[in-house]
C-alpha cells in the first residue's frame, strides 16, 4: 500500500502538469502525446545506470508492447482532448469507475470473492459521477459540445487506463519495469512525429517547466507498473485516490462547484475508500 500512495502523490503533481500542457501551453493531442512521452521517456532512461536494462524479446512481449503502446496512445489523446475543457479532478473523478472493473475482473478470476457491499458502493460510486456531469454549468457544457461526445471520451480514456493495466501484468519474467516503460514511451513519442513540428514545440514558452513535470510522472509510471504487475486491483486504486487531493487543490484553487457537484464528489471520495475497506478486510 506505502507503493500506491507513493505513486498517488507523483500522478497528483503530474495530473496538474498534464492540464497545464494540454490547456495553457494548447497543444493537439499529437503534440500532448509527443511532449509527455518523450518527456518521460528521458527521465527514464536516466535511472537505467541503477535500475539495469531487462527485457528478453520474444513474440509474446513484443505483441504485449505493441497493444501497451496503442493502449497508451489512446490514453494521451483522450486525456489531451478532455484536458482542454475539463479539470484534472473531473478526470479522476470519472476514472473511479476504472476501480469498478478491475475488481470485478479480480472476482472473475478468484483472486477476490463477490461482495454485496462492494457492488453498493460501486453503484453509490457511479451516482456521484452521474452528478458531478449533471453538476457541470451549463455554458461549459456548450463549449465542451455534445453531452454524449464528452462521455464517450471518459470511457475510452478509463479502457484504455484499464487495459494497459491488464496487459503490464502479462510480461513475462524477466522484463523489468523500466525498460518496458522506456520503450513504449519510445514508440508512442516515434508514432506522432509525422503529427507534429518538433522544432516549433520545442521552442514554444514554457515547455521547459511542461518537462519538468514529467519527472515525478516517471517516477509515477515506474511505481504503477510494479503494482500492475502484482495486482491489477491496487493498480487501479491508484487513479481514484488521487481524486481526494485533486478535490482538495480544486477547493483550494476555488473552482466553481454547485451543490450537486460536490455531493457527487463526496459520495465518490466516500465509496472509493469505502471498497478499499471492504476488499482489504
Amino acid at each position: 500500500m506505502t507503493g500506491v500512495l507513493l505513486t498517488v502523490v507523483c500522478y497528483t503533481i503530474s495530473s496538474l502538469g498534464d492540464k497545464y500542457i494540454s490547456s495553457r501551453l494548447k497543444c493537439s493531442p499529437a503534440e500532448f502525446a509527443f511532449i509527455v512521452s518523450f518527456a518521460t521517456m528521458v527521465w527514464i532512461g536516466i535511472t537505467f545506470p541503477i535500475t539495469g536494462w531487462g527485457f528478453p524479446f520474444n513474440m509474446r512481449n513484443g505483441l504485449i508492447l505493441l497493444f501497451l503502446a496503442v493502449w497508451k496512445v489512446m490514453e494521451f489523446y483522450t486525456s489531451a482532448l478532455l484536458l482542454k475543457t475539463v479539470s484534472a479532478y473531473e478526470l479522476k473523478a470519472w476514472l473511479g469507475i476504472n476501480i469498478v472493473c478491475s475488481y470485478h475482473f479480480n472476482v472473475m478470476q478468484g483472486v477476490y470473492r463477490a461482495d454485496v457491499w462492494v457492488a453498493l458502493c460501486s453503484v453509490i460510486l457511479l451516482m456521484g459521477i452521474v452528478m458531478i456531469m449533471k453538476g457541470r454549468d451549463e455554458s461549459r457544457r456548450t463549449e465542451e459540445g455534445s453531452f454524449g461526445k464528452l462521455c464517450l471520451l471518459f470511457l475510452l480514456f478509463i479502457l484504455s487506463k484499464f487495459l494497459y493495466g491488464l496487459m503490464l501484468g502479462q510480461m513475462t519474467q524477466g522484463c523489468r519495469t523500466t525498460s518496458v516503460l522506456f520503450i513504449v514511451m519510445l514508440v508512442t513519442a516515434l508514432l506522432q512525429l509525422p503529427r507534429i513540428q518538433v522544432r516549433e514545440l520545442m521552442g514554444r514558452k514554457g515547455m521547459g517547466g511542461a518537462a519538468l513535470t514529467r519527472l515525478p510522472n516517471a517516477a509515477g509510471l515506474i511505481l504503477e507498473a510494479m503494482i500492475a504487475m502484482e495486482n491489477i486491483f491496487l493498480y487501479a486504486m491508484i487513479q481514484p485516490i488521487q481524486l481526494a487531493l485533486l478535490f482538495v487543490a480544486s477547493i483550494g484553487k476555488r473552482e466553481p462547484m454547485g451543490r450537486m457537484k460536490l455531493a457527487g464528489s463526496l459520495l465518490c471520495i466516500l465509496s472509493v475508500c469505502a471498497i478499499t475497506v471492504l476488499i482489504y478486510i
